[in-house]
């Protein structure tokens, strides 16, 4: 298995050789007239692929603020803080690229079934769980104050018995996971 940053290096050197590859293949085969292809081919690879990490590090901070405005929320309600759970964090990624992907809007996967029988192939254990989900907020100012002025989201915000938070965003599908133990 590899580690996130032997995986990105890996990634990095792949791309880069794939690249090199393509441009001495156009180069052989169509002569000087195509480097400007195979210079638009390197461009565009290059591009997509910063792109691409520039949306993972908007998802990743929309997760984070989330937990953020919740912690702010239950601080105000005199609760603890609810700490960051990785396999419960990627759970509610997963979910919400669910969401966005099969188009649909409910607790209920047609994927992986219930939030708990998703927690159960995550291998998560809880002894109490919960799950918010949301459509379109576009900040997560606009997604937890949706959340606060709905009460069963509230409630689950604001339940004492959860410690820890799972929160994942993907195009406008918000997922926040909760559990306690």
């Amino acid at each position: 298995m590899l580690d996130n940053k032997k995986y990105r290096r890996w990634r990095h050197t792949g791309i880069a050789t794939l690249t090199a590859l393509l441009t001495a293949s156009v180069l052989l085969v169509g002569g000087t007239n195509t480097v400007d292809a195979a210079v638009k081919v390197q461009a565009k690879a290059a591009q997509s692929t910063s792109l691409a990490a520039q949306y993972a590090k908007i998802q990743a901070d929309y997760a984070a603020k989330v937990v953020v405005l919740v912690n702010k929320e239950r601080a105000n309600a005199g609760l603890k803080p609810l700490n960051v759970h990785d396999r419960l964090t990627k759970l509610a990624k997963d979910k919400a690229i669910d969401l966005y992907t099969k188009n649909y809007f409910d607790h209920t996967s047609p994927t992986y079934g219930s939030p708990f029988e998703m927690m159960d192939a995550y291998n998560i254990t809880y002894r109490y769980a919960g799950e918010n989900i949301a459509k379109g907020q576009r900040s997560p100012e606009e997604v937890v104050k949706a959340w606060m002025n709905s009460p069963g989201h509230r409630q689950n915000i604001l339940n004492s018995h959860y410690t820890l938070i799972g929160v994942g965003y993907y195009n406008s599908e918000w997922v926040q996971e909760f559990i306690g133990k």
